[in-house]
């Protein structure tokens, strides 16, 4: 394996994660434990991970059983400044190992918040994913939260610049039954064509991250 410098762009691991969930092609899955292999190898970096991307670390570590990752892990999560980036992480711990112990700060980090942006879209939906049902208050609290929020997005589509991130937030919701796909369904598909033109280039991540929800939406309509 080469190991060459290079900077990661957001969601580009996580696109890679969802793609083999998705198609369980082992491509994607090599891609993702490559990348983060060659961030400690010494005679080269894959440059540092974006923060989007920490949910990585979990996928490898079920993938491999690498005890490293979980110490990757501990290490994001001694992280001084919580952000909205952050928050699927975090979720995705607190919900593993820490009995949801923090699921009001995770909450509260969303409530507070005065506008949001299509990231802090994307953020709230992957949040959700990862936030056990159990303790329905909270759950329910972000669910009806980003309802709020996609309707008034929605509005600018298909000409809204974020509409790579409202597309994938709308077909996430789908397939996590945070929004009915019998009423928003169309919406995605809607997005999915539009964004057929679009520079892969300009997008690496975000759209595989579409692409994959969108198979697994077909895949759930069969």
């Amino acid at each position: 394996m080469e190991c060459r410098n290079e900077t990661l762009k957001p969601y580009q691991l996580i696109g890679a994660v969802q793609m083999f969930e998705a198609t369980k092609e082992d491509a994607f899955k090599e891609f993702v434990i490559d990348q983060l292999s060659c961030m400690e190898a010494p005679e080269g970096t894959a440059g540092s991970l974006p923060a989007q991307d920490y949910s990585a670390y979990f996928f490898a570590l079920e993938q491999t059983g690498n005890e490293s990752y979980r110490q990757k892990i501990e290490d994001v999560m001694k992280t001084p400044e919580w952000t909205l980036e952050l928050m699927p992480f975090i979720t995705a711990y607190d919900t593993s190992y820490k009995r949801k112990e923090h699921y009001n700060e995770i909450v509260a980090m969303f409530r507070d918040k005065q506008q949001f942006t299509g990231y802090d879209l994307v953020s709230l939906i992957d949040t959700i994913a990862q936030m056990s049902e159990e303790i329905y208050e909270y759950y329910r609290e972000l669910r009806d939260l980003f309802k709020v929020i996609i309707k008034e997005k929605m509005k600018d589509l298909p000409n809204s610049s974020e509409i790579m991130e409202i597309g994938y937030s709308i077909l996430k919701a789908c397939n996590i039954g945070v929004l009915q796909k019998e009423k928003y369904g169309n919406f995605g598909e809607l997005v999915w064509r539009n964004i057929a033109g679009i520079d892969n280039n300009t997008c690496t991540g975000l759209k595989d991250m579409i692409c994959a929800q969108h198979i697994i939406f077909n895949k759930q309509e069969v």
